[in-house]
């Protein structure tokens, strides 16, 4: 946690920095795409499976890519519509193992509702909260056993700044903080609730129209 706070502040700081390159106009009305680059940190979480007992699962750190869409119906409230790709390594102790499970792959729709604040025409930091639809798929490696987990729904709370370097051009840092649960199938068991929430932390850029 603290490399990614040391990150997060020299990220922003070069961000700062670039902003006094030029001048945004007003956001109202205006379209944007972007695409973004994220590194995220999982949580862990066991659970005890009737028939099977306690298994944890560890999904290790990954790199997430994302392309959005963002639309301003006003000059301090926007909308983004991402779809975002991540697959980790997840190892599973528990079920007579320990280590490699298998890997697993999300892809996550995210819709965000953001609050801009203007602190100046180049830098407009804002906070969000939104709502996420998550495609799941586990595949386990030949020495596990075999788990499926459903597709989930997440929700999310963001902070961010978009620094604009040109009129039509912005690079942006985002932070988001993930909740999402999703029901995981072992052979012999009924379904438990895994939470795998994410810590994540992007930059990118985006184009507006």
């Amino acid at each position: 946690m603290r490399k990614q706070i040391v990150m997060v502040f020299c990220v922003t700081s070069m961000l700062l920095f670039c902003g006094n390159a030029s001048l945004a106009q007003d956001n109202e009305g205006r379209f944007g795409v972007g695409a973004r680059a994220a590194f995220v940190d999982y949580s862990n979480d066991d659970r005890t499976f009737s028939g099977v007992g306690e298994v944890e699962l560890e999904p290790d750190d990954a790199v997430m890519y994302e392309v959005n869409l963002t639309y301003f119906p006003h000059e301090y409230f926007s909308l983004e519509l991402g779809a975002d790709y991540v697959e980790t390594d997840v190892d599973v102790n528990g079920v007579g193992i320990s280590g490699d499970g298998g890997e697993m792959e999300q892809v996550p729709v995210l819709l965000t509702g953001r609050f801009h604040f203007s602190t100046n025409p180049k830098v407009t930091p804002y906070l969000g909260v939104g709502i996420g639809y998550y495609f799941n798929d586990f595949d386990s490696n030949r020495d596990s056993p075999d788990v499926e987990v459903d597709d989930s729904i997440g929700f999310h709370v963001n902070g961010g700044i978009e620094v604009f370097v040109a009129d039509d051009a912005a690079i942006n840092l985002d932070i988001k903080y993930i909740w999402n649960e999703i029901d995981v199938d072992l052979p012999g068991s009924s379904d438990e609730e895994f939470y795998l929430n994410q810590f994540v932390t992007g930059i990118g850029f985006k184009y507006y129209f």
